[in-house]
C-alpha cells in the first residue's frame, strides 16, 4: 500500500443515540426458505434500519452523503441550495480528476423557512432524498447501467421566482500530473456548450490515452434556457414549476462511440429524458433491489455494537457498488465519492494491496461481477505485462507491478523503493482470477483467462528463484511487501509459490494443457525453502532482521489472502502466535488484522477488530474517513472481516459461524456464497446454530463442517425430504444437483422443529453511535432528535489573558493525563443543541470515560451526568471560549461550592472558565 507517515490524528465524531435494535426473531423460529434456498427477508423493511439520516442540513462537503448508480457518483451537501461533487470511474487515467460540481439553487432557497428537515440515504432503493417540511422534496437517483444521474424536485411553495442549476469546475490550472497523464494541457483546457438541448463542460478531449469526459445536464418537466456563465461554469435557468427532473451525466470518452463524449452526453440525456423520471426511477430501484437480494447478513447483539458494525457493512457495500460497475475499478482512495476538488494523493496507479481490501469480499457476498471488474484490469493487460517482464527481467513469464497503471505500466513501481522489488503481486492477481472461476464455474474463463495468467506467473517464479547446491529453491532478494526491503525468502514469495504452483498443476491437468511443465513445477514445490519460525511465530523473511519501512503484518499473509493456514491446519498454533505478536496491530486504514482473526477462529478478536477499525478510521457521519491514505480500503476490509466471521469456504470446506464474538446475546444470520457455487444460509441465536442450508448452483460436491461437533447430523434434500447422509463425524461430504436445495441439520432437532419467520426491521430516524468510540452515522437536529456530530477539540486555559499550560504549577487547567497528552488536552466534543455541548476526554488517543479510575478527565458531577460531561459553550469576542457545567440540567458556576466543574485558575478568570478551542 502507499507509504503513510505515522502519528496522524484521526478526526472524531460523537453521538449518544444508540443503533436500532436487531430485527425481530426468536430462538424458536427460522427464516430459511426450502424453495429458494435462502433466508426469507423483507429487504425493504430490514435495510431501512440501516438508512443514513441527517436531521439537519450538512454544510461540510466532507460529510456529504453519497449516492451513485454503479458508474457515476455524487457526494451531496447544503451550500447555496444543494451542491454535490460528481465523479465517474472511467473519466481519467489520473483517477483523482473528478467531473465537477453540480449546484441546484432557487429563490427563495430550498432550505429557507422550513421547520422540519430530513435527508435520507435509502440503501435499499439507492436514493438520497431531502425533505423540507411537507412541500419540498429533492430525490437524487440514477439511471442503471449508465453514466446518468437525476435530481427530481417536488416544490409546491408559492412565490418561487427562479430556479437554477450550475455545472462548474475548479481552476483547471491547479491540476497536477503525478505520473500517468501524457498531456496535462488537455486536462487544463475546458470547452463549454449551452443550447436548446442543455449545457455541458468538457475537458481531456485531446488525451492521447482516450480518456476525458463531458459533464452535461438537461431538464425534464420544465422549460429552461441555457447559459455559459464563464469558461468553467454553465447554467440552466429553469422556469419554476411544482415538479421537474434535472438529468446530468459524466460521460467518459473511453466509453463513447468515436471517443466523442460530447455527443455521448447529449445522447445519454436525450435517452433518459425520453424514458422519463418515473420509469427510470423504477428501473433504478429494481436494479438496487436485485443487487441486495443476492446475499444477506445479520450481525447483532443486545448491546447494539454489533448492529453498528452491520450498518457499516451495508453502507460500505453500497458505496463500493455505487462506483464499482465501470470499465475500471473503483480506486481505493478516490472512488466516485470525494469532496476534495481535483486534489488527492496516490492517484497515479492501483496498489494491489489496497485494491484487494476494497474488492475481495464480493466473492462471498455473491457479487462476482464487482470483483470481475478488478480482475479485468489485470487480465486485459496480460500482453503488456508479459512484454515488460521480458524487458525488465529477461524472463518468459509474468510479473505484475504492485503499483500498476491503467494500461499495465509499472511507472509507479519501478520508481519507488517501497514496491519496486515486490514479486508476489502476480500470484495474487492470478489467484483472484482462479477464485472467480471457482465461484462461477465458468470453464471458458478458466481456460482462456485465469489459467494463462496462473501459468505465466508460475513460470516467472520458476525462473526468478535461485537454487542452492542441495537443490533447494529460495528467493535470494525481494521485498516482503512494503515493510521489509531486499530480504531473503520473503514469506510472501514462499507463500505465493506454495499457493499457486499446486493450483496451476491441478488446473493444467484438468484442462489437459502443458503436461510437460508440471514435473518442473512440482520439483519447485518439493524443494522450496521453509518458512522461518522464531519463538513459535512466523517471521516475515529469513534472518537477520530488516528495518521496517511500513506497517504491514506481512507474516500473516499466509492466513489471508494466500489461504495457506487457518482453523484445523497443522500449523494453526503457529499462525495464532503470529497474530498475537504481530508488530503493527490495526496500524493503518488498510489494516486487515480482523480478517486474519476471523480466519483463525478468533471471534472476539475479530469483533473487537472491526470496532477498532471503525473507532480509528470512521471519522465522518457519512461513514467515511479523514485518513488521506485511502477511503475505501477500511470499508472493503470490514466487509471481508464480517463475511469471514460468519462463513468460510476458502479451503473447500463450508464452515458456518467460525469466528463469532463471545457474547451470548449474539444473533447472526446470513446467506452468502461459498466456493463451487453453494449459496449457504445459516442462523445462530441464543448460542445455538439452527441449521445449514445450501442451494447448489453448479451441482458440485459439498463438504460441510459439522457445526455441532459430534452430534448426529443428516443431509436432507428439501424437494422431496430424502435423507442423503447421516453421520456423527466432524464433516459431511455429499453430491449435489444444480439448482437444488439441501439442509444439514441435527437429527435430534431438525429445521422443521422451528417455526417459520421473515426477517424485517423498522426505518432508522436518527443518529447511531458505536459505544465507547466517537464514531457515528448520521446527523441529529440542533435542539433534539439526536445530537449532532462534532469534532475532536483541544483546550488550553487562559489566566489573565495569558496561556496556562497543562504542566504549569498550580494551574492545572484540565486534569486528564497531562503527561500522556502533553500541553494540549484533547477531547471529543458533541453538539447537543440549545448551545450545549458534551465533552469526553482522550488519553493517548483513546476515549476515557468520566468514571475511569485514575484518569478523572472532567470533574463535573459524574454521577449525575455520566460518561459524557455536559457544558454550556460561549464563544468570546477575544477568540476564547467559556465553559459552564450542567448538573441535572442546572448550570453550576465555577465557584459553586462542591461542584468545581473546571479547575483552571478560578480566582483569576472568574466564574466562567476561558479556553482556546482548536478543532483538530
Amino acid at each position: 500500500m502507499p507509504f503513510a507517515a505515522a502519528g496522524l490524528l484521526a478526526l472524531s465524531l460523537a453521538a449518544v443515540v444508540g443503533p436500532s435494535g436487531p430485527a425481530s426473531a426468536a430462538p424458536t423460529d427460522a427464516a430459511f426458505n426450502n424453495g429458494t434456498g435462502a433466508l426469507n427477508v423483507n429487504y425493504a423493511g430490514y435495510m431501512s434500519k440501516h438508512d443514513i439520516v441527517y436531521n439537519r442540513p450538512n454544510t461540510n462537503p466532507l460529510h456529504g452523503l453519497t449516492v451513485g448508480n454503479g458508474r457515476t457518483g455524487a457526494m451531496v451537501w447544503q451550500q447555496n441550495g444543494l451542491s454535490m461533487q460528481v465523479s465517474g470511474v472511467d473519466l481519467a487515467q489520473q483517477s483523482t480528476y473528478a467531473a465537477g460540481i453540480v449546484n441546484l439553487f432557487s429563490n427563495p432557497q430550498l432550505d429557507s423557512g422550513y421547520t422540519t428537515y430530513q435527508q435520507r440515504l435509502s440503501l435499499y432503493d439507492g436514493t438520497l432524498t431531502t425533505r423540507y417540511d411537507g412541500n419540498r422534496t429533492v430525490t437524487i437517483m440514477g439511471s442503471p447501467n449508465s453514466e446518468v444521474m437525476g435530481i427530481h424536485v417536488e416544490d409546491t411553495r408559492p412565490g418561487v421566482s427562479s430556479v437554477g442549476l450550475d455545472l462548474s469546475l475548479w481552476d483547471p490550472n491547479t491540476v497536477q500530473n503525478i505520473a500517468d497523464v501524457p498531456n496535462l494541457q488537455t486536462w487544463r483546457t475546458v470547452s463549454t456548450f449551452a443550447d436548446a438541448a442543455g449545457v455541458g463542460l468538457s475537458r481531456g478531449q485531446a488525451d492521447p490515452n482516450n480518456f476525458g469526459y463531458t459533464l452535461a445536464a438537461t431538464v425534464e418537466g420544465a422549460s429552461y434556457t441555457s447559459q455559459v456563465v464563464n469558461g468553467t461554469r454553465v447554467r440552466l435557468n429553469i422556469t419554476p414549476t411544482s415538479s421537474y427532473t434535472i438529468w446530468f451525466t459524466a460521460a467518459s470518452r473511453i466509453n463513447s462511440p468515436g471517443l466523442n463524449s460530447v455527443t455521448q452526453a447529449r445522447n445519454q440525456l436525450a435517452a433518459v429524458k425520453s424514458t422519463g423520471y418515473n420509469t427510470t426511477l423504477n428501473n433504478y430501484r429494481n436494479w438496487w433491489h436485485n443487487f441486495w437480494a443476492r446475499s444477506f447478513v445479520q450481525y447483532s447483539n443486545a448491546g447494539g455494537d454489533a448492529d453498528y458494525l452491520e450498518n457499516a457493512y451495508y453502507l460500505a457495500t453500497y458505496m463500493i457498488a455505487a462506483g464499482g460497475h465501470g470499465n475500471y475499478p473503483l480506486h481505493f482512495i478516490n472512488g466516485v465519492f470525494r469532496a476534495t476538488q481535483d486534489n488527492s494523493k496516490w492517484s497515479n496507479g492501483y496498489w494491489y494491496w489496497n485494491q484487494r481490501d476494497v474488492y475481495n469480499s464480493f466473492l462471498a457476498s455473491n457479487h462476482v461481477d464487482l470483483i470481475s471488474t478488478f480482475n479485468r484490469l489485470y487480465s486485459r493487460n496480460y500482453n503488456a505485462l508479459k512484454a515488460y517482464t521480458q524487458t525488465r527481467y529477461g524472463i518468459d513469464g509474468l510479473w505484475v507491478p504492485e503499483t500498476m497503471g491503467w494500461d499495465g505500466n509499472a511507472r509507479g513501481t519501478i520508481n519507488s523503493d517501497y514496491v519496486n522489488d515486490t514479486m508476489s503481486t502476480g500470484t495474487e492477481a492470478a489467484y483472484n482470477m482462479y477464485l472467480q472461476y471457482r465461484y462461477t464455474n465458468d470453464t471458458a474463463y478458466l481456460r482462456d483467462v485465469a489459467y494463462p495468467y496462473m501459468r505465466e506467473a508460475v513460470k516467472f517464479y520458476q525462473r526468478k528463484l535461485s537454487v542452492d547446491g542441495s537443490g533447494r529453491y529460495y528467493m535470494a532478494s525481494s521485498n516482503a511487501h512494503e515493510t521489509y526491503w531486499d530480504v531473503r525468502n520473503a514469506i510472501t514469495d514462499l507463500a505465493a509459490v506454495r499457493l499457486l504452483f499446486p493450483l496451476t498443476i491441478q488446473v493444467s491437468t484438468q484442462l489437459g494443457l502443458d503436461s510437460g511443465l508440471r514435473a518442473g513445477w512440482q520439483n519447485v514445490v518439493n524443494n522450496l525453502a521453509p518458512y522461518q519460525i522464531q519463538n513459535g511465530a512466523y517471521l516475515p523473511h529469513d534472518p537477520p532482521s530488516s528495518p521496517t519501512r511500513n506497517g504491514e503484518n506481512v507474516a500473516l499473509e499466509l492466513v489471508w489472502p494466500y489461504d495457506q493456514t487457518g482453523i484445523g491446519y497443522p500449523d494453526y498454533q503457529t499462525a495464532v502466535n503470529t497474530w498475537n505478536v504481530r508488530p503493527f496491530p490495526y496500524g493503518n486504514v488498510w489494516a486487515n488484522d480482523h480478517v486474519h482473526a476471523a480466519r483463525l477462529g478468533l471471534g472476539q478478536q475479530a469483533f473487537q477488530g472491526m470496532r477498532t477499525m471503525l473507532q480509528k478510521y470512521q471519522n465522518y457521519p457519512n461513514g467515511m474517513t479523514n485518513n488521506t491514505n485511502g477511503v475505501f480500503e477500511y470499508l472493503g476490509i470490514h466487509l471481508a472481516a464480517m463475511n469471514e466471521s460468519l462463513m468460510q469456504s476458502y479451503n473447500d470446506k463450508i464452515r458456518v459461524f467460525p469466528a463469532i464474538p463471545s457474547d451470548s446475546s449474539f444473533n447472526g444470520k446470513f446467506t452468502l456464497l461459498a466456493k463451487d457455487g453453494f449459496l449457504v444460509s445459516s442462523e445462530r441465536e441464543a448460542s445455538e446454530t439452527k441449521y445449514v442450508g445450501l442451494r447448489s448452483l453448479h451441482g458440485k460436491q459439498a463438504r460441510v463442517v459439522n457445526p455441532w461437533g459430534t452430534q448426529e447430523i443428516r443431509v436432507r434434500r428439501t424437494s422431496d425430504n430424502a435423507i442423503l447422509a447421516t453421520t456423527t463425524a466432524n464433516e459431511v461430504t455429499f453430491a449435489t444437483a444444480a439448482n437444488t436445495v439441501y439442509v444439514v441439520e441435527r437429527t435430534a432437532k431438525p429445521l422443521t422443529s422451528y417455526s417459520a419467520t421473515t426477517l424485517s426491521g423498522s426505518a432508522n430516524q436518527g443518529v447511531k453511535s458505536l459505544s465507547g468510540t466517537a464514531s457515528t452515522l448520521g446527523i441529529g437536529t440542533p435542539g433534539g432528535g439526536g445530537p449532532g456530530p462534532s469534532t475532536q477539540v483541544s483546550l488550553r486555559s487562559r489566566a489573565n489573558n495569558m496561556y496556562v499550560q497543562a504542566g504549569s504549577g498550580g494551574a492545572g487547567p484540565l486534569q486528564a493525563s497531562v503527561t500522556a497528552i502533553g500541553l494540549w488536552e484533547q477531547f471529543d466534543m458533541m453538539d447537543l443543541g440549545g448551545g450545549n455541548i458534551a465533552l469526553r476526554a482522550r488519553v493517548n488517543n483513546q476515549l476515557v470515560s468520566a468514571d475511569n479510575a485514575g484518569a478523572n478527565p472532567l470533574i463535573a458531577n459524574k454521577a449525575a451526568v455520566g460518561s459524557w460531561e455536559t457544558f454550556a459553550l460561549i464563544r468570546n469576542s477575544d477568540g476564547t471560549v467559556s465553559l459552564r457545567a450542567q448538573v441535572n440540567n442546572m448550570y453550576v458556576c465555577a465557584e459553586n461550592a462542591g461542584a468545581a466543574p473546571l479547575i483552571a485558575n478560578r480566582t483569576a478568570i472568574g466564574p466562567w472558565e476561558k479556553f482556546d478551542l482548536i478543532t483538530s
